[in-house]
């Protein structure tokens, strides 16, 4: 029609170019880019942040689409040469920011562990404050409760203050099974139990027991093992009731002194007490100990008291002298904030002892006392959750 030849015909990007309009696709990669920016700049809670670190595990349902919104970002990225710097970038904010938090805030935007209706309430209580680290910052991901393989809660119903921490058995992941599943499930549960007030303020183990076997009788099997403590402030008798299962444990402290102590639940070296669930048909060679077995004790509390409930990252690293020194800066202490700058503390001196190759740790000591001649710390996932009693 205009003379033109199908060899000198123009093409609609060269018109649009022309007419200066932007193809869609590119204002949908401008917008993802941008979109993308706000989602780094964002706090970790956000729902957007944890969307857009979520792994998601098993096989993907027929029907849905191959790509995440992340695949599409990420080819956009691979298309403008800027994936490998963009990689780099996303390694360095996460760690960043995992190590931050557990530093100054105990990652107190996950926790319900400081309860506002404190200074309204004249009955016995407990301020808490929770910190740790997972053994590999480099691959953390951010998850409420927890600390790479530990898990922990914090809960109250009526006037029973419940607090617990489990480990999972990092020994699974050689089988593709993920250790954290397991001690999560068992502490949500827990959880779960005392805000629907299903469990009984004296019997901590019994707890213990209700969550186990609410785990065992899962439509979807849980593979895995776990050590566990639980403890509950009954504020009516101003007593507390405890229960821990394998080297998980907890520490009263009371005028400069340890007054309370768990008693650490072992086989044989290394190999704590735990409660488990192993793949079908290989029951016989996998330890599983019944939540009856815990270790129970229950005392009376006094105004001012610290209670540490801790994993094995932080009993197996730090002494008992070290640990001492810090809990004694919190007695009496009501400043949720204070007691937070302590939890940071003993997380960070764990951290930091499990991975000094020189240092006589307490489980080198205990390596050495059972016939193995090693030094140096012990690296682990650990978590500190330290509360002070109110009267």
């Amino acid at each position: 029609m205009v003379g033109k030849t199908k060899r000198e015909s123009i093409g609609n990007e060269n018109i649009l170019e022309k007419v200066e309009v932007i193809p869609v696709l590119k204002k949908i990669e401008a917008a993802q880019l941008r979109w993308l920016g706000h989602v780094e700049r964002m706090e970790g809670e956000r729902v957007a942040v944890q969307c857009w670190a979520w792994e998601f595990e098993g096989e993907r349902p027929r029907g849905r689409p191959k790509n995440r919104w992340r695949d599409g970002v990420e080819e956009v990225l691979k298309r403008k040469g800027m994936q490998h710097i963009w990689r780099l970038r996303e390694s360095i904010v996460w760690t960043g920011r995992l190590l931050s938090r557990a530093l100054w805030n105990g990652l107190s935007n996950y926790s319900n562990c400081v309860d506002p209706n404190l200074n309204r309430r004249n009955e016995s209580r407990i301020v808490s404050a929770v910190c740790g680290f997972p053994k590999e910052l480099a691959n953390a991901k951010l998850k409420r409760g927890q600390f790479g393989d530990d898990a922990w809660f914090t809960a109250r119903y009526k006037s029973a203050e419940v607090i617990g921490v489990a480990d999972g058995v990092g020994g699974w992941r050689n089988y593709g099974i993920d250790p954290g599943v397991f001690s999560n499930f068992l502490m949500r549960t827990c959880e779960r139990l005392v805000l629907c007030g299903r469990f009984v303020p004296t019997e901590p183990a019994g707890l213990l027991a209700r969550s186990y076997y609410e785990l065992l009788e899962s439509k979807q099997p849980i593979l895995g093992s776990s050590t566990a403590c639980v403890m509950v402030l009954n504020a009516e008798t101003r007593t507390a009731y405890a229960a821990n299962i394998g080297d998980s444990g907890f520490v009263l402290v009371r005028k400069g002194e340890v007054v309370h102590r768990s008693e650490e639940q072992q086989h044989y070296f290394n190999t704590p007490f735990q409660l488990s669930l192993p793949p079908p048909g290989h029951s016989g060679l996998v330890l599983s100990d019944r939540p009856e077995s815990a270790d129970t004790s229950n005392f009376t509390v006094e105004d001012g008291d610290v209670i540490l409930l801790a994993t094995d990252g932080v009993f197996d690293n730090v002494p008992d002298h070290l640990l001492l020194s810090e809990l004694c800066k919190v007695e009496g202490e009501r400043d949720p904030v204070k007691l937070q700058g302590v939890a940071n503390a003993i997380a960070l001196m764990a951290r930091s002892l499990a991975f000094d190759s020189t240092f006589m740790s307490p489980f080198a000591k205990n390596a050495r006392e059972n016939g193995i001649n090693t030094l140096g710390g012990k690296p682990d996932d650990i978590t500190v959750l330290l509360a002070t009693v109110v009267l």
